[in-house]
């Protein structure tokens, strides 16, 4: 399995069709392919490969006038890089496996035949922090079906690539490199994008060579954000021959952004027609952010993924938007903004955009189960229009304000549904009373968590059903369209308001003389902001 020649990945031609093309396809009919077809976490993993050898056989872009012309070179740069390493992009090669090492041998501690290859695809129920939610077609045992899964070429090359980029951190399997056995104990951290779940952006063309195009960066670009000699080589130039005493080829992984864009986050080595596979904790990667103060000026020394967004909260703490935290369409001024060295901002390729015109951005991320970091809850994949309206700092300013409106209300509608709730339930009463004298537990915190996710879910479900109004309300301000414009902003916080009413309605009974009592003393709550 070649992934040069052979073919494996899924995409949409012109005519909407799926077929799975090899890497030589993708560069020689650069107009034909519109987009991939893959899982979010799987999307992020397979593009941070494609961009990597487009950014490897440019040797570039150096700067942003070579970015500007380098769409044409793409196709012809891409052929001839891949003629040249074309050995390396074999899967099962003895001397070269793709990004796998090749003297890796089996943990003297793991009597076992090691862990199933199914394990790579991190939505399928395998292990016992695999649930289902992804995998309606797992056996009654789960342990049984990991042996009875067989992967097929294609889904390795896609497993192996995302198992690289979104292992979560904990307990490995054991494997021995140069003699050296590495624990199955000895733990490890979260692979690169998988880090404080953080969610991953990028622009979004009508090809998928236009796509990728738009996503790299330029030489200067990247020694301004991750230091000089930071450019560095693809890992599968350098992989087959890793050694642990080798320190030039870490840091190339870890530290220079080429070989970030494939990490080797765990040490895998795959074994032809075996259903199972060789791997333990490989380089350790870190994105987390650290406030730094200088003579001047405060600011943050980490370098994240170029597809990440960097924010500030309210006490000035830095840190990644994440899934599950932050809902896309609500953080579009954090998504597209400007990121400056050391601070927030946006991803780096949108330092790119014309700031003229609309744009379409793709954001994806993995959820995590917070008590349990191994446990996959949810993925998120998120297509979202700019218009080139949004881009106006003033127009970004009163849309913040607006999703800080309905953040509000969600908070005083979660306050409403508490009280009546309180009203009703002695022991919720008790956990309320926890808080206020700040004695909860673990259990108290995760409970109250996931009570409000279940009062608010409906309210956010239905502002997103009107989140047009907002759109047309943005429209219309520093036009001369004054009524339409007060007419619009009405029916939006309308909306609001009414988003709120209706899903305290629908949570809140009053079935009984005392859910009535509960249900007007949390109305009350709902409605002090109108009286």
């Amino acid at each position: 399995m070649n992934l040069v020649t052979d073919p494996w990945l899924p995409a949409t031609d012109i005519k909407n069709r799926l077929r799975h093309i090899s890497l030589n396809q993708l560069f020689e009919r650069p107009e034909e392919w519109i987009d991939l077809v893959l899982k979010p976490h799987e999307r992020v993993s397979v593009m941070r490969l494609l961009i990597c050898i487009v950014q490897a056989s440019l040797d570039g872009p150096a700067n942003i006038d070579e970015w500007n012309e380098s769409l044409t070179r793409i196709p012809e740069a891409g052929l001839k890089y891949l003629e040249i390493w074309k050995p390396w992009f074999n899967l099962y090669d003895k001397n070269r496996p793709f990004l796998q090492i090749k003297s890796l041998k089996p943990g003297n501690d793991d009597k076992s035949n090691g862990p199933p290859v199914a394990k790579l695809d991190s939505t399928l129920a395998v292990g016992e922090n695999a649930a289902t939610l992804f995998d309606h077609g797992a056996a009654a045992s789960v342990s049984n079906a990991a042996m009875e899964r067989k992967l097929t070429d294609k889904q390795i090359v896609i497993s192996l690539l995302t198992f690289l980029n979104y292992s979560p951190s904990g307990t490995q399997s054991s494997a021995r490199l140069d003699g050296e056995l590495i624990k199955h104990n000895s733990g490890a951290m979260d692979a690169p994008c998988i880090n404080q779940n953080m969610l991953h952006t990028f622009v979004v063309k009508e090809t998928l060579i236009k796509t990728i195009h738009a996503n790299v960066i330029d030489k200067e670009l990247v020694e301004e954000f991750y230091g000089e000699n930071s450019w560095g080589r693809p890992v599968w130039e350098l992989a087959s021959t890793l050694s642990l005493k080798d320190k030039q080829m870490e840091n190339n992984s870890v530290e220079t952004y080429l070989g970030r864009l494939t990490p080797l986050s765990r040490f895998c080595k795959l074994q032809p027609n075996s259903p199972y596979f060789i791997y333990c904790k490989g380089f350790q990667y870190s994105t987390k952010p650290k406030k730094k103060t200088d003579s001047k000026r405060v600011y943050v020394d980490f370098s994240p993924e170029p597809s990440s967004t960097v924010i500030v909260d309210s006490k000035g703490n830095y840190s990644l938007l994440k899934s599950g935290v932050n809902i896309p369409w609500r953080e579009i001024t954090a998504l597209i903004a400007n990121r400056e060295k050391k601070s927030l901002g946006g991803a780096l390729p949108l330092r790119y955009l014309n700031r003229t015109e609309s744009c379409d951005l793709v954001v994806l991320g993995q959820t995590r189960d917070p008590e349990n970091a191994a446990k996959v809850l949810d993925l998120i994949d998120s297509r979202i229009h700019i218009p080139a309206y949004m881009m106006s700092k003033h127009k970004q300013e009163v849309y913040e304000s607006n999703i800080k409106i309905c953040q509000d209300k969600s908070y005083e509608l979660f306050r409403a549904v508490e009280k009546y709730r309180v009203l009703l339930d002695d022991e919720w009463k008790g956990l309320v009373k926890r808080v206020l004298e700040k004695k909860t537990t673990k259990h108290d915190r995760k409970q109250r968590y996931l009570f409000r996710q279940k009062a608010t879910n409906h309210y956010w479900t239905l502002i997103e059903t009107q989140r047009h109004l907002l759109a047309q309300y943005i429209f219309l301000l520093d036009t001369d369209h004054d009524q339409e414009r007060e007419g619009s902003k009405k029916k939006w916080h309308d909306a609001i308001q009414y988003a709120a009413k209706e899903t305290y309605r629908i949570l809140c009974s009053q079935g009984s003389p005392r859910q009535m009592k509960a249900y007007v003393w949390g109305w009350r709550i709902l409605n002090r902001s109108e009286s």
